[in-house]
């Protein structure tokens, strides 16, 4: 992990000069960007690069390693491109398709059953097994590349997930260390990105590179688990990844029925409307981290009690509901808090404009 950390930092720093000549900054100007000044893209690179050190030095190469690095390279070389180029949704769609492939058929990294998930018996895959895997692996690819729209999101949402899976994991196996060295990795990003500790000036993004890497990641070690000796069903996996999986869900949802392309940006993502809600996405953040925290406690709490996976899923479908309402009425909500901040700075400008001065000194007058 120190090694991975080390890495991963001097890679930022490195790579940070470079970036306007390498074409890797995030300009601002679209609606939906925050940020002022061009931003580096260059944590994604940092990650894979610690990643890859850490794992050659500490782990021995076997089959599911090598065919599950050789896919994550694959996204990080497409997500670069496109950092670069915009290739656009459909070339990126796929390279998640082919790094999936080369998890699951060349990797053996498959889920063959669901579990019991309707209370009738363990739902088998079958001849579905790959299919059904790689489209598990594209789906949440895309949910951790979606969720990436504030400082700290995406690599704290990871942070959770793997860390939710290391406790579960073997103390002794290669999965657990992949993830240990990749907790590493992302710290020295998020200490950038959201400049903590006096890290100031010095902010990077993700890019596509990294999303994109990053959610290959929590779902091969999920699947990972979820494989014979499971150690976590894939009922209490849900939890663990549900906030990016219920935001995905709602958004391309949203985008289809109004006749649009899942895949166009927009600003209706949970983060998004928290951040307008509270003014603020450092709030933003805050909430979200939390919950998704507590989430994957339930998962793990179902998995450690033995809960039933008809009950985890049937309980997962109940806060997704409860998700949706809370959604449908943030608006109300904003423009409630809104209308509230309006009034509170009038209340203020009229207060001060109604005070006499002499010279540039107000004076208040005595009761």
């Amino acid at each position: 992990m120190l090694l991975s950390f080390f890495v991963s930092a001097t890679i930022l720093g490195l790579l940070r000069p470079l970036a306007p000549r390498l074409r890797l900054l995030d300009h601002p100007g679209e609606r939906r960007k925050n940020h002022a000044q061009p931003v580096p893209l260059i944590g994604g690179i940092a990650i894979f690069g610690a990643v890859m050190v850490s794992v050659l030095v500490w782990i021995p190469l076997d089959r599911p390693l090598a065919y599950g690095l050789s896919g994550a390279a694959l996204l990080v070389v497409v997500g670069l491109l496109d950092d670069i180029l915009d290739l656009g949704p459909k070339l990126r769609i796929v390279a998640q398709i082919a790094a999936a492939l080369l998890l699951t058929v060349g990797g053996g990294v498959t889920l063959t059953s669901l579990g019991d998930l309707f209370g009738f018996g363990s739902l088998d895959l079958g001849l579905f097994a790959v299919p059904f895997t790689v489209f598990a692996i594209v789906g949440i690819c895309n949910a951790f590349n979606m969720i990436d729209g504030i400082d700290g999101l995406a690599g704290g949402l990871t942070l959770i997930a793997l860390g939710a899976v290391v406790l579960l994991s073997p103390a002794d196996g290669a999965p657990r260390t992949l993830m240990l060295v990749t907790i590493a990795a992302i710290v020295p990003y998020l200490i950038c990105n959201l400049q903590l500790f006096g890290c100031t000036g010095r902010k990077v993004f993700l890019g596509d590179a990294g999303s994109l890497l990053l959610g290959y990641l929590v779902v091969w070690m999920l699947i990972t688990a979820a494989q014979s000796p499971a150690t976590l069903e894939p009922a209490a996996a849900i939890w663990i990844v549900a906030i990016p999986l219920m935001d995905t869900f709602c958004v391309m949802g949203r985008r289809m029925l109004r006749g649009r392309s899942p895949f166009c940006a927009d600003r209706a993502h949970l983060h998004h409307v928290l951040a307008r809600c509270f003014n603020s996405p450092r709030k933003a953040l805050s909430l979200i981290l939390p919950a998704a925290a507590v989430l994957a406690g339930i998962g793990l709490l179902g998995q450690v009690q033995h809960v039933a996976s008809a009950a985890l899923i049937w309980a997962a479908l109940a806060v997704f509901a409860l998700y949706l309402f809370v959604l449908r009425y943030a608006p109300r909500l904003y423009r409630s808090l809104a209308r509230q901040r309006t009034m509170d700075l009038r209340r203020r400008t009229s207060t001060s404009d109604a005070l006499p001065t002499v010279g540039h000194h107000v004076v208040a007058a005595e009761s």
